[in-house]
């Protein structure tokens, strides 16, 4: 069950933002936090493992609104987006900021849940959604000052559960399905209404919106609901999808043509506009993927674990790999004006990649590992993670004393 997931309970790699460790975990060894991910050893002495979580404090944190603070205060920060000319990012405790100076100051936004919210998008000029633990979906209708509950993991439990008893019930009148298929589709919904009769507690990953009225959510253990009128109605999308083993969904992105989406295990799944059916793409990599970025066209870039990234100039029917000079996680990257990439992860600083020319390291303000970045200039970017938010204008030249070679090699796949 999700109300006893903890960093040591996971039985295989997941995202930063699936499950973090806390104060109490001083107790396990560290080499077990440090093989789980550098991420998670940096967090280490902040959070409190969801295992030693009663039931009743994580419904109370699901209807309790996020406690006012000073904004200007570092707290972890999970993601970053543009919302027009305001930023909006989102993490621990329900906390969401905005800022209308391009990251310089932030304000508080009135927010009616208290649990760790993990990513966030816009969908019009006005509008936007934001997920996070405990199955909770959230919406605003204005630029992120005020948030309303969309979804909770009691809703989306009733989904998933009504969404498996429909697909039974259609198999179960057609004549063609095979036994085997009714027997997967059978377990699935017998599992659907345990987890809802358990009051599951659901971990959602990512939000995106084509626009005002087409958006997914995605999940862990392949949870993925869609909308196509503007978050009204959401349908589970779970067995279309083709994801056989259940993998972590962790981000989703959108080219001019297609839906991407990357996760656990190297799983990448894509769609084409106009077309019903979803494609399970061949990977490039194993290990898991945390993030993708539309780069224009059919462009792609999706990257992850030990600096794995890869680029695709045909929508993802093929892959280059990225010779980055580090082997740390990705977690999120910006691209500027002049195509430059600025990828950021758990090595405490920005991956700078000019076009046709080599990788180079750039320090932060404050060297703590960080979750997401947006550009907000031809030449300057906002990023969030464990710090807070931070500015950083990217320079023409690496500062002296600051190489890209080889980090240390992290423990993982």
């Amino acid at each position: 069950m999700a109300s006893s997931l903890s960093l040591f309970g996971c039985t295989r790699w997941v995202s930063p933002r699936f499950c973090l460790p806390s104060a109490k975990s001083l107790f396990y060894p560290l080499a077990t936090i440090c093989a789980r991910s550098a991420v998670y050893a940096a967090l280490l002495p902040l959070w409190l493992c969801f295992s030693s979580i009663s039931q009743a404090a994580l419904e109370d944190r699901s209807v309790h609104p996020a406690a006012q603070i000073n904004p200007a205060r570092p707290f972890l920060q999970l993601d970053i987006t543009a919302l027009g000319a305001r930023l909006l990012s989102v993490g621990e405790h329900g906390r969401i900021l905005f800022s209308d100076d391009q990251g310089l100051s932030w304000m508080q936004a009135k927010v009616p849940v208290s649990v760790l919210l993990t990513a966030i998008d816009g969908a019009t000029e006005a509008a936007a959604w934001a997920v996070g633990h405990d199955g909770i979906l959230l919406k605003t209708l204005d630029r992120g000052e005020t948030w309303q509950l969309a979804l909770d993991g009691a809703a989306i439990n009733q989904l998933v559960a009504d969404y498996y008893q429909v697909l039974l019930a259609r198999a179960e009148s057609d004549s063609g399905s095979s036994e085997e298929m009714l027997d997967e589709l059978r377990f699935r919904a017998e599992d659907a209404l345990i987890a809802q009769q358990d009051k599951m507690l659901r971990t959602l990953l990512d939000v995106a919106f084509i626009d005002a009225d087409r958006g997914y959510v995605l999940g862990a253990y392949g949870l993925i609901l869609a909308t196509q009128d503007g978050g009204q109605s959401w349908q589970p999308m779970i067995e279309e999808l083709g994801n056989l083993d259940g993998l972590h969904l962790n981000a989703i992105t959108f080219t001019d043509t297609a839906i991407l989406i990357a996760g656990e295990a190297g799983a990448l799944f894509r769609r084409q506009f106009g077309d019903d059916a979803w494609e399970v793409l061949d990977s490039p990599y194993q290990g898991s993927f945390f993030g993708a970025q539309a780069l224009g066209g059919d462009r792609l870039l999706v990257f992850g674990l030990r600096g794995h990234a890869f680029i695709s100039d045909d929508g993802g029917d093929s892959w280059e790999s990225l010779s980055l000079p580090l082997n740390r996680t990705l977690t999120g990257v910006a691209q500027l004006s002049d195509g430059t990439l600025v990828f950021v992860g758990s090595f405490g600083a920005a991956l700078v990649k000019p076009p046709s020319q080599p990788f180079r390291m750039q320090r932060l303000p404050i060297p703590a590992p960080s979750m997401s970045i947006v550009a907000v200039t031809d030449d300057r970017v906002v990023l969030v993670g464990l710090a807070g938010a931070q500015t950083l204008v990217i320079t023409s030249v690496s500062p002296p004393g600051l190489s890209a070679k080889p980090l240390d090699a992290q423990q993982g796949n």
